[in-house]
């Protein structure tokens, strides 16, 4: 009898009930996130999708693409193509945002800063550099209210996998990339970054072609000069297979520091140690990715009654197999089978002298040396100081910048740590320069891009960039020798 009543007590009266249903109904539809383009062009405004700065110093692109891979608005890839033709001397930065933004959200603004910063170093107004940023925008947010938002985990991993498993999205980096290294520009750089889901879009979407060979036994090089993940939010099975493969492929030579052919006769074929073909950086206290991820593929692992794993190889551990779960369950920069580099600290430093920038100037120290021994700096407290230029998630470029007047100068090194020795860093990065998962935009991890850069593409004795030399593809090794 208590329990009839106690159900009789908490019934919602019939008078409620449709209105309840009508508010529940309503909240769920106000917070879908519009389908876009946000920035879509028309005959009137063909340049919608790009926007820079009143002097110049940068410009910024969108390109948007939907669930399903297409380009939402095919105009905005003609716009920004024309952007980087117009440019003399491109540095090209291709970004892909990851979950919780998409092409109007607050990631846009940490882009621009990032951009119009660059854009103020010494060795952009030196060269006269044309820094561009192109703004790789998908739906990676589709429900706003709050709470709800994070229960589109699975979807929204579902579809930067979708888009990256497309043509589109590949044959527009492609695209951008070539039209900044045309053979008329005086200079150019192409680097793409990917943060996040971004990161899993960024490397499923050019894994395939990282391994892409010629008929004439040169591998067919990237047109983009660097790919960067941030704390990718993806399983680590594509990477594994990857790594498996650049390692039949190649075994590192310490006395020429250089990844070679592993086939007979062929141990001219190399690729230097300090060019990999994609680097995976991943905060130690990201808990998005090293905490929360694995408890959300173990819960959808339940929830699909998935019990039966493949025992796999694990890359450079010489026939040790494990369960795929262990790389199902962890991403790439968290899966203690693939890491194979980590950030190191070296100690306090002092800044170098003659520098002239006035802000993050372990940027300028990175980028004016060479890295022989891997070894950088950094110059700033990781506090996040550098949000404070956006407001409400625009951006102001006028905005004053004065010195943060609190310089921590320190050295780091990027060190070998173990398992496979191949052409792709997945790289464990302090809490000191990436701070969380959402860190990739702190000064001290521009300044440690910038020593990447300077690693990859070491200045001559001259103070020139070295010109990039044609890979060859190694041929398959004899498995019978």
């Amino acid at each position: 009898m208590e329990s009839s009543e106690t159900s009789h007590r908490w019934r919602v009266p019939d008078c409620l009930q449709r209105p309840l249903v009508t508010l529940v109904l309503v909240t769920l539809l106000s917070s879908c996130a519009s389908f876009g383009p946000y920035h879509a062009n028309t005959p009137e405004h063909p340049y919608n999708s790009v926007r820079d700065s009143k002097d110049g110093r940068y410009k910024l692109a969108f390109i948007e693409f939907g669930d399903q891979g297409s380009n939402l608005d095919n105009s905005q890839i003609k716009a920004a193509l024309d952007m980087i033709h117009q440019a003399q001397r491109p540095v090209l930065f291709v970004y892909i945002h990851g979950w919780q933004n998409n092409a109007n959200s607050g990631d846009v603004c940490r882009f621009e800063h990032f951009l119009d910063t660059v854009s103020r170093f010494p060795a952009a107004t030196g060269e006269k550099v044309n820094v561009i940023g192109v703004y790789i925008a998908w739906r990676g947010r589709d429900l706003t209210f709050p709470g709800l938002n994070l229960l589109t985990f699975y979807s929204r991993k579902a579809v930067a996998g979708q888009i990256a498993s497309q043509v589109s999205c590949l044959a527009t980096l492609d695209e951008l990339a070539l039209a900044a290294r045309d053979p008329s520009k005086k200079l150019h750089r192409c680097i793409l970054i990917g943060h996040s889901f971004g990161g899993l879009l960024l490397g499923n979407t050019i894994s395939h072609s990282i391994l892409d060979a010629s008929g004439t036994g040169t591998r067919n090089p990237s047109p983009w000069d660097m790919a960067v993940t941030y704390n990718s939010a993806d399983s680590s099975i594509s990477t594994r297979q990857l790594m498996k493969e650049l390692d039949y492929l190649y075994r590192y030579d310490p006395a020429r520091h250089a990844y070679v052919s592993r086939s007979s006769g062929e141990e001219g074929t190399a690729v230097p140690e300090n060019r990999p073909f994609l680097v995976f950086l991943q905060s130690e206290n990201d808990s998005a990715t090293g905490t929360f991820f694995p408890i959300g593929t173990e819960f959808y692992n339940t929830l699909g009654l998935r019990y039966h794993w493949e025992q796999v190889p694990v890359p450079g551990h010489h026939g040790e197999k494990v369960s795929e779960r262990e790389f199902y369950t962890h991403t790439p920069g968290n899966n203690p089978y693939l890491v194979n580099y980590k950030v190191v600290p070296l100690g306090d430093a002092s800044p170098p002298p003659n520098l002239r920038a006035t802000e993050n100037r372990a940027f300028e120290a990175n980028l004016r040396e060479n890295h022989p021994d891997y070894a950088f700096y950094t110059s700033e407290h990781n506090d996040g100081h550098e949000y404070s230029y956006c407001h409400n998630g625009k951006y102001d470029p006028d905005q004053a910048r004065p010195s943060t007047a609190r310089e921590l100068w320190r050295r780091w090194q990027f060190v070998y740590t173990g398992n496979a020795r191949v052409p792709c860093w997945i790289v464990r990065v302090p809490k000191e320069i990436i701070y969380e998962h959402g860190g990739l935009w702190s000064d001290n991890s521009v300044a440690m891009l910038a020593a990447l850069v300077r690693i990859q593409f070491p200045l001559t004795a001259g103070g020139a960039p070295t010109s990039l030399p044609l890979l060859r593809a190694p041929k398959a090794p004899d498995l019978g020798q």
